[in-house]
């Protein structure tokens, strides 16, 4: 358990951050925005960013645990740092800054880091591999979702 807890810390660290960036954009500008039909409801999205953040701990506590040294392992834990601050970024372009236009250019480069990440995983621990692949089906609706915030506002 002791192993655990600075992977928690760092986990929280980011999702607090993460929601200091969305202030009260979420109950303001976003509650207004013209929604396409097939958004998921908030509440979804709730428990996607917990799942999230979830994932996000296994997969570190993983590289940092259980998988072996090496030059994968080390740039997949860059990754994964580059993938919690770029998820945090997007919180700050898309509520801070208020842009759907951010908010949808921003994930094609994240969505990049994720897949290479994934890449890695699928090389140097299959357990965190199987973890993160389910996201990357998210990430895809993700950019068509903020898409079509961006077309309708």
């Amino acid at each position: 358990m002791r192993a655990a807890v600075p992977t928690i810390l760092i986990i929280l660290l980011f999702s607090i951050g993460g929601n200091l960036f969305v202030g009260d954009a979420l109950t303001t500008w976003y509650a207004d925005l013209e929604k396409p039909w097939y958004l998921v409801p908030l509440w979804f999205f709730i428990i996607i960013g917990v799942l999230y953040y979830v994932m996000s701990g296994v997969i570190f506590y993983r590289l940092f645990h259980l998988t072996k040294a090496s030059s994968l392992r080390s740039s997949a834990i860059v990754l994964v740092f580059f993938m919690l601050i770029g998820n945090e970024l997007w919180n700050y372009l898309f509520f801070g800054m208020r842009s759907t236009f951010l908010g949808f250019v921003s994930l094609v480069p994240f969505i990049m880091i994720v897949v290479v990440l994934t890449f890695i995983l699928r090389k140097i621990d299959r357990v965190s591999f199987y973890v993160l692949s389910p996201y990357l089906l998210w990430l895809l609706y993700d950019l068509i979702w903020t898409y079509g915030l961006y077309e309708q506002n």
